[in-house]
């Protein structure tokens, strides 16, 4: 065993809180309705760790599902979307998580949000203390996104990049997404009867996010790479992810006492800090700030500010204050930062060096289009 695997392995198994995620296809059966035999499973496996000192939170998708499910054939009839299917499901979802936990004598709350919830720092933080609170009390917070009102969300997002969100917010020491199979193969094992699972996955492996692929279930919406980019970003905080399979019989229960199952990924020696870990994980870029490839190559060292005279083109519509995408030339995303120009203002100053701002513009605004104190590198 490699030295990073063995160290990733031995954090997993000293991990004191822990975010575990179950998707849709692991949660519900085909029409929609929740397993029976999964969720007790993962009640009971939940609980279990609890005893064993560990505190766990639980971001669980299957609300559109279980709405579904509950209408059955009616549903032929009505015009329902995803978010009033949504609103249906929730309660049932919750319901069935508190009859089973109480088995177990353990209390739960729900926690719901959205992004705009976790990119908006003082509400960041807020989560974070509330979360806090339920786990001291030995409550299991429950989150979902609120996918009633988060339209973006349901069209864009997912729970997987939720859930890295969330390990961030309660500062968890590991996440473990449940999934339909065995972890991340090196092919489509429906497909290649040559592909491999892989078992361990370094930091950052960019080889991980080719061989992942997107499909996604009927009640699902994201697919393997979504779960490889959420183990990407939680490992920038220095958690280390385990995907496994969610309908294995006591999989947390065994995964804790030291059975190599899944794909485990650790994350990078360094973890981010303070800001720059809530700019890697929480917050949505409102824009694209397009670089030339000098420019690209300093930003991605992690040392330089963003002068306007590195910047080609400007997409996207931000406000001074707004996080922005920094890409090369070749489209790839090397940072994230905040805006200190807006968007119409920094596309008037494209290629300008700073003696040429206040011209153009007729003041100076900031010497800098991004500074390396408000960015951080995605590379």
């Amino acid at each position: 065993m490699r030295p990073q695997e063995l160290l990733a392995r031995q954090r997993l198994a000293a991990a004191r809180r822990v975010v575990v995620k179950v998707g849709s296809q692991a949660l519900c059966q085909r029409d929609g309705r929740l397993d029976s035999r999964t969720v007790a499973g993962l009640c009971q496996d939940i609980a279990a760790l609890w005893e064993a000192g560990r505190e766990v939170v639980l971001v669980s998708s299957g609300a559109v599902a279980s709405g579904t499910g509950e209408l059955g054939g009616a549903l032929a009839g009505l015009d329902l979307g995803k978010q009033a299917l949504a609103a249906i499901g929730q309660p049932l979802l919750m319901a069935r998580y508190r009859q089973e936990f109480a088995i177990a004598r353990r209390h739960v709350g729900q926690v719901l949000l959205t992004h705009a919830d976790l990119g908006d720092r003082s509400r960041f933080l807020h989560a974070r203390r509330v979360m806090g609170e339920l786990l001291a009390a030995g409550i299991v917070p429950i989150v979902n996104e609120n996918d009633t009102v988060a339209v973006d969300e349901l069209k864009f997002g997912d729970n997987d990049q939720l859930a890295a969100q969330v390990a961030h917010v309660v500062e968890a020491d590991a996440l473990v997404l449940l999934t339909e199979v065995d972890g991340l193969y090196s092919a489509n094992p429906h497909t290649d009867k040559d592909a491999q699972l892989l078992r361990f996955v370094g930091p950052r492996d960019q080889e991980a996010i080719a061989m992942a692929g997107d499909g996604t279930s009927p009640f699902g919406t994201g697919g393997m790479k979504s779960k490889v980019l959420a183990a990407n970003k939680a490992g920038a905080v220095g958690v280390v992810t385990v995907i496994v399979p969610g309908k294995r019989p006591d999989v947390l229960r065994d995964l804790f006492a030291g059975v190599a199952l899944g794909t485990l990924f650790a994350p990078p020696p360094k973890k981010l800090q303070g800001k720059r870990s809530w700019l890697a994980t929480s917050v949505r870029s409102r824009g694209v700030l397009h670089l030339d490839q000098g420019a690209a190559h300093a930003i991605a060292s992690g040392t330089r500010s963003l002068l306007p005279a590195g910047v080609l083109r400007v997409s996207g519509k931000f406000e001074v204050g707004d996080p922005v995408d920094l890409a090369g030339p070749d489209g790839v995303v090397v940072a994230r930062g905040l805006a200190r120009y807006a968007s119409d203002d920094a596309a008037k100053v494209c290629g300008l060096r700073s003696d040429q701002i206040a011209a153009a513009l007729g003041w100076l605004p900031a010497g800098e289009l991004v500074h390396r104190d408000d960015l951080v590198t995605t590379l």
